[in-house]
C-alpha cells in the first residue's frame, strides 16, 4: 500500500524476527483490494481475520498486540463521536479471548523513552502523519488542542471512559438480573414492575437482541412510546416482526406469509393471519366493551383461517343459517378481498366473522355470551 516504505517495514521485521530467533509470518494483499473502501478500517479487518487464521491453527495460545494509552484515548474519543461512547468495554479490556494488549496502561512517549534508553529501533508508518483519516485527525489536530486546554486531557478521558464502564457494568447487572424475573418466554415480557427508565430502555434493547432484531435509537423510542402510552393494546411493526403491547406485556411475533390458509391457536396471545396481527386474551364477561372487539364464549383450539365454499354461520340472535358469500355480497367486499376475510372457527363451527372495515362483525348464536359465562376470549384486529 505503501509501495518501497511498505517493503521496508516487512525487510526490518524480518531482520527483528531473525534478531531474536522468532518465527515470522507475512500475508501481501493486494494494493488494489481497497478500492473505494475505507482503507484503514478494511486492512484493520484483513489483520485481524490473518491473526485468527494463525490462533486457529493452535500454533500459539495468545496475541500480543501493541495497543497504548494513545490508541485507547483515540477511540474512545472516536466512538464518542459516532454514538457508541457508552459501548466501550472491548476497547478498555487488556484481555480478549485470545487477544492480550500488555502495553495498554504506557503511553506512547514512555514507550519511545524505553526505546531510545535501550538502544531499540523502530519504524513509523508515515501515513500516520497525514490528517486523511478520521483516527489521524483525533490524533494529530484535536487531542493536542485538548491538551492545550488541560495537560492531563487524555488521562481524564481515559478515567471517564473507565467510570461510565463501571457504571455500565452496574447496570447490565442488575438488567440481567431483573430480566430473568419478567422473561416468560423468548419473546415475551411482563414490564409491571419495571419504573427506571433506563432499566427499562436496557431490557427492551436485550428483548431485541434476544429475538435479533435491528436495534436503533428511533426503534427504542417508539416502543418506550407504546409502552407509556394510555392505550393499553398496540401493535408496532418491526421489519418482519410486531411487537404488541396488551397492558403490561409485551410479545414479540414474525408475521406470517399472507398466502397462509390457517393458523391454529391453542391460547391466549398474539398471532398473525393474512397480513393481520391478531390478540387473543381471556377477559372477564362484566369488562367487555362490544364497539371495539369481537367476543365470544372461552374456547380453545381455535382456527383462524380463509374462507371456504358453503361456510355459513348461525346468526345471533335468532339462530338462522346465514351463508358468508351472501353476507359479503350484501356488504359490498370487493372480490380480491374476500380471501383476505379471518374466519375464527371452534369444533368444525364458524364462531365468529371479522368484518371490520366493510361492516359490523358477526358472532354465531352458538358462541355469543349470555349471562351466565364468567370469562369471555377477547379477539382484536390490527
Amino acid at each position: 500500500m505503501r509501495g518501497e516504505e511498505s517493503i521496508g517495514d516487512e525487510m526490518f521485521a524480518r531482520e527483528t524476527a531473525k534478531n531474536y530467533n522468532i518465527d515470522i509470518y507475512v500475508k501481501h494483499i493486494e494494493k488494489g483490494s481497497y478500492n473505494n473502501k475505507n482503507t484503514q478500517l478494511e486492512a484493520r479487518k484483513d489483520r485481524y481475520l490473518f491473526f485468527k487464521e494463525l490462533y486457529n491453527k493452535k500454533i500459539y495460545d495468545y496475541l500480543l498486540i501493541a495497543h497504548n494509552k494513545d490508541d485507547l484515548t483515540e477511540t474512545i474519543i472516536y466512538r464518542m463521536i459516532k454514538g457508541s461512547g457508552t459501548n466501550i468495554y472491548k476497547a478498555l479490556s487488556k484481555k480478549r479471548k485470545y487477544v492480550l494488549r500488555p502495553i495498554l496502561n504506557f503511553y506512547r512517549k514512555d514507550i519511545e523513552e524505553y526505546a531510545k534508553e535501550n538502544s531499540l529501533s523502530h519504524r513509523e508508518d508515515s501515513s500516520n502523519k497525514t490528517n486523511k483519516y478520521s483516527r489521524n485527525k483525533l490524533r494529530n489536530v484535536i487531542i493536542p488542542m485538548l491538551e492545550e486546554i488541560n495537560l492531563q486531557a487524555k488521562n481524564n478521558i481515559i478515567k471517564f471512559a473507565y467510570r461510565v464502564y463501571e457504571e455500565s457494568n452496574i447496570l447490565r447487572k442488575k438488567v440481567n438480573k431483573t430480566y430473568k424475573k419478567i422473561e416468560i418466554s423468548r419473546n415475551k415480557i411482563n414490564i409491571k414492575n419495571i419504573k427506571n427508565k433506563l432499566v427499562l430502555k436496557k431490557i427492551i434493547i436485550k428483548f431485541l437482541f434476544k429475538n435479533n432484531i435491528e436495534i436503533t435509537e428511533k426503534r427504542l423510542l417508539e416502543i418506550l412510546k407504546i409502552i407509556y402510552s394510555k392505550k393499553p393494546n398496540i401493535i408496532l411493526r418491526l421489519d418482519d416482526y410486531n411487537l404488541a403491547k396488551s397492558y403490561c406485556l409485551l410479545e414479540i411475533v414474525k408475521t406470517n406469509d399472507i398466502n397462509t390458509d390457517s393458523i391454529t391457536v391453542y391460547n391466549d396471545g398474539v398471532y398473525n393471519f393474512a397480513g393481520k396481527t391478531i390478540t387473543i386474551k381471556t377477559v372477564l364477561n362484566k369488562d367487555i366493551d362490544y364497539k371495539k372487539n369481537i367476543y365470544i364464549k372461552k374456547t380453545f383450539p381455535l382456527t383462524i383461517r380463509k374462507r371456504k365454499e358453503g361456510d355459513f354461520l348461525y346468526s345471533y340472535p335468532k339462530g338462522n343459517k346465514k351463508y358468508l358469500r351472501k353476507i359479503l355480497i350484501d356488504l359490498k367486499v370487493p372480490s380480491k378481498e374476500r380471501d383476505l376475510i379471518p374466519i375464527i372457527e371452534s369444533e368444525n363451527e364458524i364462531a365468529a366473522i371479522y368484518l371490520e372495515p366493510y361492516g359490523i362483525n358477526r358472532v354465531s348464536k352458538n358462541y355469543a355470551l349470555n349471562n351466565i359465562d364468567d370469562y369471555a376470549l377477547e379477539i382484536e384486529f390490527f
